[in-house]
């Protein structure tokens, strides 16, 4: 399309306006062809590409003078929910590297405490945070509106008092003959630590691994895989290379017995998702159809039809012919997982899934770049189907498990005391579900989470599934 048509076609009002700069004798066309070339490029993107194209507004009804994201929203089909446009950043940001939540300090009506969710590996906040501890203090002060945004926006090192959930003396004598109550508190302990200056930061989506002991004496494998990213700008296959060296690690120990913990991961390429699903099926449908992708009727030649490809394997990955995947869910599990795990299901011995409903995604997007803007628009471009040809929904749990109901049960990833973990473990070791009359009571939590935060370097990939 030649910027003749574009000028002819943007709306009469926006002519009118420009041409009132032109009666003064002063050409500045120039100035607003640059304003609204951004949004010309991603509309001309979306005629050729979006899924749901049929549903565009027409030229002379869209407004190119918004900013990307409004215009993305104004254009969009009603079905879309998926679509996004994204600023290209060379440098990652700076962070300390941990993700929270809050709860309010019920002793304190204008304070919160700040419950760890989430630590990058090799960050600044890593030396002293862990998931599962406690915030209480910023530099010296109790957290509130104001103080919080420094635990996510600071840059210089940051002194923070942490605090343990912990069972707490009452502060009352407790009323004869009446049965008294257990109660916990977030209660400050030991001297103020300080995080280090914050630096930029990638999180490797794998974030953790390890292999466990079950009550036989067999083992199984454990995988906290946060986003389905094959690698970085300078090295295109760094994360698919350690998960290929993983699944030799657990051939190599005969381990057929997997944890896939999926609770954070927000999506990624298709790639990888093939990827893993080649590692984790039966050995019997290598090479077999894994899913369809189609695309709207001006792109039916980029249809495929996608299997599980033993060559992907190549050079040091492995077939791990699981007899049994159990993989750790939540709210925010969706795209790329979901779609492993659907294609997965019925291919795999048995597939157990813990936690909650995942948010449901059977639509990839792809990302088009413009390098003079560094903006990125990412709309929805096909529809994936699994091997049967049929679309889904979101995944449910097998067992319907809150993880965060218990924070004494809040705890690092791996630890096999950690709240789904635990429950996982004890579908292998035949110890869940319990018998009813062995059901025990839990340490529901008191509080109830006001916000939750995540840091800049933790982003997980938030475009669900997609292409490249």
């Amino acid at each position: 399309m030649t910027n003749l048509r574009k000028i002819i076609l943007i709306p009469a009002l926006v002519i009118v306006f420009i041409s009132g700069f032109f009666s003064c004798g002063v050409d500045r066309w120039p100035e607003y062809a640059h304003m609204t070339a951004l949004d010309t490029w991603m509309y001309d993107i979306m005629q050729q590409n979006y899924l749901w194209y049929q549903d565009l507004p027409s030229y002379d009804d869209v407004n190119l003078f918004q900013e990307p994201a409004t215009f993305l929203s104004k254009v969009k089909s009603k079905n879309d929910s998926y679509s996004f446009v994204d600023s290209v950043m060379e440098t990652p940001l700076p962070s300390y590297g941990f993700d929270y939540s809050l709860v309010r300090n019920p002793d304190i009506d204008t304070a919160y405490n700040a419950l760890i969710t989430y630590v990058i590996p090799g960050s600044p906040a890593a030396t002293v945070l862990k998931r599962g501890d406690w915030i209480v203090k910023v530099d010296t002060s109790y957290i509130s509106k104001k103080y919080e945004s420094q635990l996510l926006q600071g840059i210089k090192p940051l002194e923070v008092t942490l605090g343990k959930y912990q069972l707490v003396p009452p502060t009352e004598p407790p009323v004869e003959g009446e049965e008294e109550e257990d109660i916990y508190r977030v209660v400050p302990v030991g001297e103020p630590v300080e995080i280090g200056a914050a630096v930029p930061l990638v999180d490797n989506p794998i974030h953790c691994k390890e292999i466990l002991t079950l009550t036989d004496g067999t083992k199984a494998g454990y995988l906290m895989y946060n986003s389905f990213t094959a690698g970085t700008k300078d090295n295109l296959e760094k994360y698919n290379t350690e998960l290929r060296e993983w699944s030799n690690e657990l051939y190599q120990k005969n381990i057929n017995k997997v944890i896939l913990d999926l609770r954070y991961n927000k999506g990624g390429s298709i790639e990888c998702a093939q990827l893993l699903s080649t590692m984790l099926v039966s050995s019997y449908y290598l090479n077999q159809t894994m899913a369809f992708l189609e695309y709207n009727d001006k792109n039916t030649d980029k249809d495929v039809t996608l299997t599980f490809d033993s060559e992907l394997l190549s050079p040091s990955g492995k077939n791990l012919d699981l007899a049994t995947l159990i993989v750790l869910i939540s709210g925010e599990t969706t795209g790329a997982p979901e779609m492993l795990m659907h294609c997965l299901n019925g291919k795999i011995q048995k597939l157990i899934a813990i936690g909650s409903s995942t948010k449901g995604q059977n639509v990839a997007t792809e990302q088009f770049i413009n390098e003079e803007f560094q903006w990125s628009v990412n709309p929805v471009v096909a529809t994936i189907y699994d091997s049967e040809h049929d679309t889904y929904p979101g995944f449910k749990p097998t067992y319907a498990v809150n993880a965060s109901t218990d924070y004494l049960t809040f705890l690092p990833f791996g630890d096999e005391k950690e709240a789904l973990l635990s429950v996982a473990l004890g579908v292998l070791n035949g110890t869940y579900p319990p018998k009813e009359e062995e059901t025990e009571e839990t340490t529901k939590a008191q509080f109830k989470i006001e916000k939750s935060a995540i840091s800049p370097a933790s982003r997980r990939f938030t475009g669900g599934l997609r292409l490249k």
